[in-house]
């Protein structure tokens, strides 16, 4: 029997587990065995990932998917975003850390945002995260033109920097930022594969506070269809699964869409 549903488009500006609640519905409209199966019956889902500077709003605009993971700073000066709307937030916190290149953990101190006077900050620049990460240093009381800010790219380029022994902290969206603090070893669990080069001295999102942070976006007139709101349906499921479930739930799910 041919679904009454058409497949659903979604496209993701990062991909990462920080937006779980997203990838959890796209695995439920993507597989054949999932863990809400019953929940998604013709439920069909597609997933890709902006690249080369991809504007998921023009994308958006001229039909070419149908939902986007975006933000709220995104529609500033953004001229492809008439008409499209922010339907659903993913995540209410900045999912930042400031992570300090530091080979001793016995200084268990408080982080003193002072002395980032002092340091080399290798700093996202994507506009939200670079805004989130100024409006901190505002509440801290530190003024931006005294730092010394370095621009290293995308959150790939930024992690070979800093591992290349660039930079005193980065300032990196977890679980990015996490895998900066611990020696990853190989199969076997003699060789370190991947070494810890620092430890998350501050979190953005407890500096700033709740905030509309990640969000979903789509046409205003895509709000009428049946795709919207079953999508919706097993949007509001896999939030609610996301924020209540053990995570390792989870693994195999982060497993099958190699988010690492």
């Amino acid at each position: 029997m041919e679904s009454l549903l058409k497949p659903i488009r979604v496209m993701s500006s990062r991909h990462s587990a920080f937006y779980t609640p997203l990838l959890l519905a796209v695995e439920l409209g993507s597989t054949d065995q999932s863990f809400l199966k019953s929940v998604s019956e013709d439920f069909e889902c597609s997933y890709a990932v902006a690249e080369n500077n991809e504007n998921v709003y023009e994308k958006v605009l001229n039909n070419e998917i149908d939902i986007a993971q975006s933000s709220v700073s995104s529609s500033w000066d953004n001229k492809y975003s008439k008409d499209i709307i922010h339907f659903a937030e993913i995540n209410k916190m900045d999912g930042f850390h400031l992570v300090e290149r530091s080979e001793n953990d016995d200084n268990q101190d408080a982080f003193n945002w002072e002395l980032l006077n002092e340091k080399e900050v290798l700093v996202d620049h994507s506009k939200q995260p670079f805004y989130m990460f100024k409006y901190a240093c505002l509440k801290k009381g530190i003024d931006l033109d005294n730092l010394k800010i370095i621009n290293a790219g995308s959150p790939e380029e930024m992690i070979k920097s800093f591992r290349e022994g660039n930079g005193d902290l980065i300032h990196l969206q977890a679980p990015q930022s996490i895998d900066l603090t611990y020696d990853l070893y190989d199969e076997k669990g003699e060789k370190i594969v991947r070494p810890k080069v620092g430890k998350i001295v501050e979190q953005i999102g407890k500096v700033i506070g709740p905030l509309s942070f990640s969000t979903l976006i789509c046409k205003r007139e895509y709000l009428e269809t049946k795709e919207y709101h079953k999508f919706i349906e097993i949007f509001h499921t896999t939030k609610l699964f996301a924020q209540t479930q053990d995570p390792s739930k989870i693994l195999n799910f982060f497993e099958i869409f190699s988010i690492y």
